[in-house]
């Protein structure tokens, strides 16, 4: 009894700096707090402004865990969140959505006692889904209902329900499986809620803070145009139109669909520069990390292995095909329906297959 008495208390001590529960949000609430009682609250300021400040300019990829108290932590988020309310800015929203749930992702990650029984807890009491952690070899089972939801942006084959163990309804789920689950249901929590929150206009105390952020969400809104070589991107095949969409939107967008559309701008004679350009308005983006990949994509880094298009059977494979292909003339390859477009001529486009070619051939 000892042990298990021991574990819950790990779990509710590291569960009281998740300003996102519910009960954390009534305690938050009970304090009746306003903006203006944040006027003389350095730390707290500091600390939120920072917060939004690093997930508009640097993305998740640059998150650390300061060692802040659970005080600060909590009243920390909910000023963060009004300071993205000011900006009224849906790139902001989705930004901060991300940087967030990632950064409590990486907490529960790391930790090392009761890992099970928070992510349990997280995904039942916050993300509301039905699960059950009582059929090895699997640690955790979602009801097949939320599965769906929570895995809908998730394109790898492994995420498809035909490919996942079914139980009951329930579907089997690995430990690292279940935190980007966690990831995925907070990003959206968050973007929710602060859709739910509306424009709120900055106190006199928060406007130089509000100001400077503004300007960091101009730096990313304001960026070169894109030449999109000979065709549009209205011309371009139905599915990658469809990525760069979305993309754009700052919706998410899976890691084969990011490779895939970065492979195919470079096939078509968009500059690399360009390419990580198009990428800015992630919620994740890391400049000097997307730069890499989309180098290595080129052949310019790593094994210098310049890779092609992946051929529609696979962008079928990956969800990623448009109403079937319907709309593609029986191209076998997005390359084949671009060259068809320019009128270069498609039948060398053909071979395209996703494979990988040497850079230098």
């Amino acid at each position: 009894m000892a042990g298990l008495a021991e574990e819950r208390y790990v779990v509710e001590a590291f569960l009281s700096r998740f300003p996102f529960l519910k009960e954390i949000r009534e305690y938050v609430a009970s304090l009746n707090l306003r903006l203006e009682d944040f006027a003389a609250a350095d730390d707290l300021v500091k600390t939120a402004v920072t917060k939004v400040e690093d997930a508009l300019s640097k993305g998740p990829r640059a998150i650390t865990s300061p060692d802040l108290s659970s005080e600060v932590e909590i009243l920390s988020h909910p000023l963060a969140m009004a300071l993205v309310a000011m900006l009224d800015s849906s790139l902001a929203k989705r930004r901060f959505a991300t940087y967030e749930a990632e950064r409590y992702a990486s907490m529960i990650k790391n930790i090392r006692e009761g890992q099970i029984q928070v992510i349990q807890y997280v995904l039942s009491k916050v993300l509301g889904m039905k699960i059950r952690t009582d059929n090895p070899p699997h640690e955790f089972w979602i009801h097949f209902s939320d599965y769906l939801k929570v895995s809908v942006n998730l394109n790898e084959p492994r995420f498809k329900l035909v490919n996942r163990t079914v139980d009951g309804g329930y579907v089997g789920v690995s430990r690292p499986e279940a935190i980007t689950f966690i990831k995925n249901g907070l990003e959206r929590l968050f973007y929710e809620r602060l859709e739910a929150m509306g424009r709120l206009e900055p106190p006199d105390f928060l406007k130089p803070h509000v100001e400077r952020l503004q300007k960091i969400l101009e730096s990313l809104n304001t960026s070169s145009k894109i030449s999109y070589a000979r065709l549009g991107p209205e011309m371009w095949p139905p599915c990658m139109n469809a990525i760069r969409t979305r993309l754009l939107a700052g919706e998410p967008v899976s890691h084969f669909a990011n490779f895939t559309l970065a492979a195919f701008m470079l096939k078509i004679g968009i500059s690399v520069d360009e390419v990580v350009e198009a990428y800015s308005k992630r919620g994740d983006f890391d400049p000097r990390i997307a730069r890499y990949q989309v180098e290595h994509i080129a052949g310019l880094k790593g094994s210098r292995t310049k890779y092609s298009v992946p051929r529609c059977s696979t962008m079928q494979a990956h969800g990623l095909c448009v109403e079937e292909g319907r709309l593609c003339g029986g191209v076998r390859t997005p390359m084949q329906f671009y060259r068809r477009r320019a009128k270069v001529g498609g039948g060398s486009g053909g071979d395209e297959g996703g494979r990988a070619e040497s850079h230098g051939s």
